[in-house]
């Protein structure tokens, strides 16, 4: 029986009621099952710990994207939570000097289904506004609000804020993509998506790891707001050493 790759089980525990819970979740976690990934997921996770609990993602990150996820608890509860009004707010570290200010990154998302990595997303008709548009594509229209908030650590790097406006796939990283500024670390959308591909065959190079200065993308949701609540990530700043586990389950 072939096992599934290493994960990084730390998992930091932000919240828990009788309805549900708040996770910090690394990167280099699948939150479901998918690829190679069929039991070293945080849903799977999650059953084990809480073997009680119907448990029900509401919010779900890329696999190397870290940051915080909301989980329901029962059906009744996921109904609602998968309906309210939520805003979530990003931290990213990005290639190249980002414009001083806020701004509204608009735009239509497509899949390109163009080599080498068919999955990915492009922003066409992409625009850098002072101001939210008052209508978007209502198919595939992207918004995103983006803000730098200072220097990255390495020198030509710029750590941004960005909070969604719209929930689209991979929105974050091909929106920036498009404008010229790639997460750090982003195999799929940074400097060469032919990288990923030698991610995926257990390839890369040492060029491949220079270029990534990161072993994950440098993307980190670290505020959820609903209903109310609000919930920030504990993990430190992005590019700042963090210990954290590698757990290869058997």
């Amino acid at each position: 029986m072939r096992l599934d790759p290493p994960v990084n089980t730390d998992i930091r525990w932000i919240y828990e009621d009788a309805r549900m819970i708040v996770l910090d979740k690394p990167a280099d976690l699948p939150v479901h099952s998918s690829g190679s990934y069929r039991l070293h997921t945080l849903d799977t996770l999650l059953k084990r710990y809480r073997p009680a609990d119907t448990i029900h993602l509401i919010s779900r990150l890329d696999r190397e994207t870290s940051g915080l996820v909301l989980v329901a608890k029962d059906r009744v509860t996921a109904a609602i939570l998968g309906k309210t009004p939520k805003r979530k707010i990003y931290e990213v570290l990005v290639e190249g000097l980002f414009p001083a200010g806020r701004y509204a990154a608009v735009g239509e998302i497509h899949r390109t289904n163009e080599p080498p990595v068919y999955s990915m997303r492009r922003l066409d008709h992409a625009s850098l506004l002072s101001a939210m548009p008052e209508s978007l594509s209502p198919d595939r229209g992207a918004a995103t609000w983006l803000e730098a908030v200072g220097p990255g650590p390495w020198p030509g790097t710029t750590r941004l804020r960005a909070e969604l406006v719209t929930g689209r796939t991979h929105q974050i990283r091909a929106t920036l993509r498009t404008l010229g500024y790639p997460v750090v670390g982003d195999k799929i959308y940074g400097p060469d998506p032919e990288i990923f591909l030698r991610f995926r065959e257990g390839t890369l190079t040492e060029a491949d790891r220079t270029a990534l200065r990161l072993p994950n993308q440098a993307l980190r949701a670290v505020v959820l707001s609903f209903n109310g609540f609000t919930f920030r990530s504990v993990r430190p700043p992005l590019g700042a050493p963090d210990i954290t586990e590698m757990w290869p389950i058997g």
